[in-house]
């Protein structure tokens, strides 16, 4: 077949992104490879620019005004489309090109819309379907069509790759001479070459789709198992009106998916973690939870051509054969569960960023995910806090009580209801329930102190940050406070602060000193690691902050104290800041951590050892 060039392809047709395909996801990368082959190509070179795949459609009631043009939908070369189109736009508004208005007019008509001669209707040349929420966005900040309204000014992720493209070609095209940007206009329209292709009914979607791999990102699984999907539908015996019933639905499946997935521009959530994680529930993996790769096999396996001859797990059973319900069962709960599994990575509730927090893994996402599907909210506020408080004793030395993947397990019982809330609930107090051995968490935390090389003592423990965030919750209900200081939000923006610094400077001479008086020179090196990284010498502070204050005085810190948070404020209302003053707000901190495990029970003895506090210590402090 013979390539045509961006005149031959526009001539006599009218694009459509369907509502199902993935959004504009070309970043600087892609653009800058698209920039530099233009610049490249000669001026009467031709560059062949890959296949474009389409799909016939008929116009919509409002479009058939529109004669002598076809529509179509692109199955596959929208990116490379939408990327040139947003080109072509931002060259016609800044380049003369050496026509008259009439002639630039009509390149506009004949690459970006049409409109009636009343001016009331326009056709846009190159557009999403009207149900994808990104197609407002393309007309009205892209194409700057100011009519049209937008229902929703937030940006998603292929929103914000949509301006980045446009930003982009508006930064080079300005510092190009009109000169130039003919040229470029030149080589965009008449050097490109397409290769176009009309996907007839009986041509295999699946293979075509699968085997597609130009110049844009790789697919992912899940866009690829969209098109086994639809493939598969031609193979059912069925009434041709009950197989474009479930196309419709697989459709509006992925664009359903598409669109949770993507909400978030900052934070893009990765198709193929949330496919796993929700095969993690429909299928039981040989581990806890699915890995990606392993979850391509799978689901592969599920939707083949003969799928019976693989297993469905470890069970006895083998997969189901392809049917209508199999495939509509399947894509109903894979799109239900991706508003949820955007609300878990999202959520406004206190408890589930603490969880996350303490066990970010598939497995607790996983396990989450089943709750939420299958949950009242207010039955989960039952349960969510007795599950933190695990999580919490899990990372505490000696006081493990599960191995965190068989939630995974639980996971599935739930989505599948062969266990309820209650149920689990019941084996989440069984674990709280669990007695304490006080003397192995003391040893354990002791041996936090004799690392050598890194973090040393409760410096070192793992969820030091996670514990300093819930003391500050104790401290602002302490304060009868009602507003946060720092909240878990800003918990990736703050570091942990030693206040009596790490290295000795003059002004903490004779704080070092007082402390060290009495150890003989054998155990001088632990305990300068005691009085640096125990409990009581630790707080949390914004980064900015921390890298100010450093190694300053104790006057310095305490000035700057008085406006922090309230672990910051708590320690700014002592004096002076010495042994006495380190050890007694350990003292407090353990109580507190106390008041956390149910069944700690710590005896004034075992709280000095847990804090490797001497006899002479306890003698200075009373």
């Amino acid at each position: 077949m013979e390539a045509k060039n961006l005149f031959e392809l526009f001539y006599g047709k009218v694009f459509r992104i369907p509502d199902y395909q993935r959004g504009y996801a070309w970043s600087d990368k892609q653009l800058t490879e698209l920039w530099d082959d233009l610049y490249e190509i000669g001026e009467n070179s031709k560059h062949y620019t890959g296949t474009i795949y389409l799909e016939e459609i008929s116009p919509n009631e409002n479009e058939e005004w529109l004669t002598g043009v076809k529509f179509y939908n692109i199955v596959d070369g929208q990116q490379r489309l939408t990327t040139i189109s947003i080109l072509i736009f931002e060259l016609l508004k800044l380049t003369e090109l050496g026509y008259n208005e009439k002639k630039k007019a009509d390149l506009y008509t004949q690459f970006i819309s049409e409109s009636k001669l009343n001016g009331n209707s326009t056709i846009y040349k190159f557009r999403y379907d009207k149900k994808d929420k990104n197609c407002n966005y393309l007309l009205h900040n892209i194409f700057e069509n100011d009519t049209i309204i937008l229902e929703d000014e937030r940006l998603n992720l292929y929103s914000k790759n949509l301006s980045a493209a446009k930003l982009f070609f508006a930064e080079r095209l300005s510092k190009m001479s009109n000169e130039e940007r003919e040229i470029l206009f030149k080589k965009i329209t008449t050097a490109l070459q397409f290769d176009i292709r009309t996907i007839e009914k009986d041509l295999d979607v699946q293979a075509v789709f699968e085997t597609m791999n130009n110049r844009g990102k790789p697919l992912t699984t899940l866009e690829k198992l969209k098109n086994r999907l639809i493939y598969l539908t031609s193979k059912l015996d069925c009434a041709p009106e009950d197989i474009k019933n479930l196309r419709e639905k697989i459709n509006q499946a992925w664009g359903k998916i598409y669109f949770c997935l993507a909400q978030n521009p900052d934070c893009i959530l990765d198709e193929d973690v949330f496919l796993s994680a929700h095969l993690s529930l429909y299928r039981k993996p040989k581990e806890a939870v699915f890995s990606e790769k392993n979850a391509e096999e799978k689901v592969f396996q599920m939707f083949c051509n003969k799928p019976e001859k693989y297993e469905k797990d470890d069970s006895l059973e083998n997969e189901p054969t392809i049917s209508y319900e199999k495939i509509e069962s399947y894509i109903i709960k894979l799109s239900e569960a991706a508003i949820v599994w955007y609300k878990i990575h999202h959520s406004n509730l206190l408890i589930v960023k603490k969880i996350l927090l303490l066990n970010g893994a598939k497995e607790m996402k996983v396990f989450l995910l089943a709750l939420f599907l299958n949950t009242e909210e207010s039955e989960l506020e039952k349960i969510l806090p007795v599950l933190e408080n695990i999580l919490f004793r899990n990372r505490i030395p000696s006081l493990w009580v599960i191995d965190e993947r068989t939630f995974a397990s639980w996971a599935r019982d739930v989505y599948w209801n062969e266990e309820n809330l209650s149920d689990i609930h019941t084996k989440l107090k069984h674990l709280i329930d669990l007695p304490v051995t006080t003397q192995n968490m003391i040893n354990s935390m002791n041996e936090l102190f004799y690392y050598i090389k890194g973090a040393k003592g409760f410096h070192r423990w793992g969820i030091i940050k996670y514990f300093l965030f819930e003391y500050e919750e104790n401290l602002k209900s302490r304060f009868k406070e009602v507003k946060d200081k720092v909240s878990i939000d800003d918990f990736d923006s703050t570091t942990i602060e030693h206040i009596i610094p790490q290295q000795f400077w003059d002004h903490w001479a004779d704080t070092i000193n007082s402390f060290t008086i009495n150890i003989d020179k054998d155990n001088l090196d632990i305990t300068h690691k005691v009085l640096l990284n125990t409990l009581g010498n630790l707080t949390i502070l914004m980064h900015g902050k921390n890298s100010s204050l450093g190694n300053k005085s104790w006057l310095d810190k305490k000035g700057r104290f008085i406006s922090g948070s309230y672990n910051e404020i708590s320690i700014s209302q002592n004096e002076e800041w010495g042994i006495k003053e380190v050890v007694l707000r350990g003292y407090d901190m353990i109580d507190f951590l106390k008041s956390k495990v149910k069944g700690l029970s710590i005896s004034d003895n075992e709280r000095d050892e847990l804090l490797f506090v001497e006899d002479f210590i306890i003698e200075k402090i009373k």
